[in-house]
């Protein structure tokens, strides 16, 4: 195994190229790509922690999309024999593995269902308007930034379009917090983390991190949102998105990443 950086914009590997290794993500963000009619399609963003690369492995095909960073990336390098070796030897991995391809399918599956709906409304167009026709599809994915926050989310998460509560797991004698967090964390005196810290939100197609009353606040792409500062909120740009909760040195820091 070998560990390599890439510059934003950089390919890592692409379409139709002979299948040699796989990537695993350890920091950053990569977009999957595919052509259609010589148009480049975004299939999604893979974020820290993820494999790329495998299914090529897993089926002994070449690569069937390129991948290309979309901010500065850390990976490590895996032959195929070291790549199926450790999936054999690590039942997390493998776990890890199977969950990423079953939340690939359901991805699928419900684009195929979008698409025909779209296609259904849009029946009465005729073929230039369809030609035509630009589908946007928004992909947003959490995901852990520093390896001591990794041992609890291990996984990347897929955000969807219902607001996405993070805050801190209860200890003895504390009354339940006004929202349930949908990512639950444990954290130590002096906790840095709040009950209900904050929430990431889609509203009229872009997402947003909204500080909950947090006791130490939230900062968002080196912006500090929350009770003590100008705004306690803030918007998620594309790509790549740092956020902390907890103070400029909190162990919580979080990746968000927006196609």
């Amino acid at each position: 195994m070998t560990c390599t950086r890439f510059a934003e914009g950089q390919v890592l590997f692409k379409e139709g190229d002979p299948t040699d290794s796989v990537f695993r993500l350890l920091r950053g963000a990569v977009n999957i790509i595919r052509e259609l009619d010589g148009e480049p399609v975004l299939l999604g963003t893979v974020g820290a922690g993820q494999f790329i690369g495998e299914m090529g492995v897993l089926e002994n095909r070449p690569r069937n999309a390129t991948a290309r960073a979309a901010s500065e990336v850390e990976v490590e390098i895996l032959l195929p024999n070291e790549f199926l070796d450790q999936i054999a030897s690590s039942p997390r991995a493998a776990r890890e593995l199977i969950q990423r391809l079953s939340q690939r399918l359901r991805e699928a599956d419900d684009r195929i269902v979008s698409d025909e709906r779209r296609s259904g409304r849009a029946h009465g167009t005729n073929d230039a308007d369809r030609q035509t026709a630009v589908i946007l599809v928004n992909n947003a994915h959490l995901a852990a930034k520093n390896p001591w926050l990794q041992r609890q989310l291990r996984t990347p998460l897929t955000l969807g379009d219902r607001p996405f509560v993070i805050g801190r797991g209860a200890v003895a004698g504390e009354e339940p917090p006004p929202l349930q967090p949908d990512l639950k964390l444990g954290d130590t005196v002096p906790f840095r983390l709040s009950r209900n810290h904050f929430v990431i939100e889609k509203r009229d197609g872009t997402y947003h991190v909204l500080d909950l009353c947090s006791t130490l606040g939230t900062i968002v792409n080196g912006v500090p949102i929350g009770d003590h500062f100008s705004s306690d909120d803030a918007p998620l740009r594309a790509g790549e998105n740092e956020v902390i909760a907890g103070g400029v040195d909190s162990p919580f820091v979080f990746s968000v990443f927006i196609a």
